[in-house]
């Protein structure tokens, strides 16, 4: 028996769909499943997404959740070992653009592991990135929606609680202070976008980055408030930065006004990006009979 033949544009339709359907199968690559990340922000995003029983080694920045520790370490994140690193087998590993050295990395995408890398920039739009890349990689695009969604809503928050604020308080990031000047942040750093994400104005002009500043510039600085992160053994109270010289001479003196954070979640520009921002904006704005603080 004869058959019909199609016409010819709907055989070249289904032709068209076939091999579609054939080039799409053949591109689609599988969520990995055992993924090493160098970064304590990223870390914190797969927590966060609900993935992570497929991390199987961690850098030494990864410090939460605290169950991250307890992962396999590669070391910290700008001297990550290749030898390490590929001993866990990885599908993938995720890293930032200042993770390293880069004749690790090189080494590591010659050996033909997928290196995923991402912005170090402290912006929201680096932390909207990091969350939507990560939770596509995972298959978790709606879950990572839900992610960014809450952490703007909170940043919005903040903002709005900022705003009602008489005039925004000079707030000065101190890194170190002792014997030697202090280190303070400047313009370009992690520490300036929280501030201002938080409604403060930084009390340091004039340059980028970190630098030591004398006592003399301290005073001039005016800082309304100090802000330092919290470190195990190592933190400072308000009693002794304020005896300090430069400091004495300060509007933040007078009041003790220091807030002291957590360095991950202040610093890290991750998934707690939205409650470092609200929590410090409260300890700004609505708190304001408190003195020192100690933010979780």
């Amino acid at each position: 028996m004869k058959q019909a033949k199609l016409p010819s544009a709907l055989n070249a339709t289904i032709t068209s769909a076939v091999l579609c359907g054939i080039f799409s199968f053949s591109i689609v690559q599988a969520s990995p499943q055992r993924i090493v990340s160098a970064d304590g922000a990223l870390t914190e995003i797969v927590y966060a997404l609900g993935e992570e029983q497929r991390l199987v080694g961690v850098d030494t920045t990864s410090s939460y959740p605290a169950l991250a520790t307890k992962l396999p370490q590669i070391g910290y994140k700008r001297a990550i070992s290749a030898e390490g690193v590929l001993s866990l087998s990885p599908d993938v590993i995720i890293a930032t653009d200042d993770s390293g050295p880069d004749k690790v990395v090189e080494q590591l995408k010659a050996a033909g592991v997928d290196f995923r890398v991402y912005s170090e920039a402290p912006s929201l739009d680096a932390v909207e990135e990091k969350i939507r890349h990560i939770a596509a990689m995972l298959g978790k695009q709606a879950e990572g929606e839900q992610l960014w969604a809450e952490v703007k809503r909170k940043v919005d928050d903040a903002k709005t609680q900022a705003a009602k604020a008489e005039q925004p308080l000079r707030v000065m990031f101190v890194l170190s202070a002792g014997e030697r000047s202090p280190l303070v942040a400047g313009g370009n750093t992690g520490a300036d976008t929280m501030i201002r994400l938080a409604g403060g104005l930084n009390a340091v002009e004039g340059f980028d980055g970190y630098k030591p500043i004398p006592a003399e510039a301290l005073v001039t600085a005016r800082p309304d408030v100090i802000l330092m992160m919290k470190r195990a053994g190592h933190t400072v109270s308000a009693d002794q930065l304020f005896s300090q010289p430069g400091f004495s001479m300060t509007p933040a003196a007078e009041n003790k006004r220091l807030i002291t954070m957590n360095g991950l979640k202040l610093l890290g520009f991750g998934p707690r990006i939205g409650d470092a921002i609200s929590e410090l904006t409260t300890a700004l704005y609505g708190n304001s009979e408190q003195s020192a603080q100690v933010v979780p």
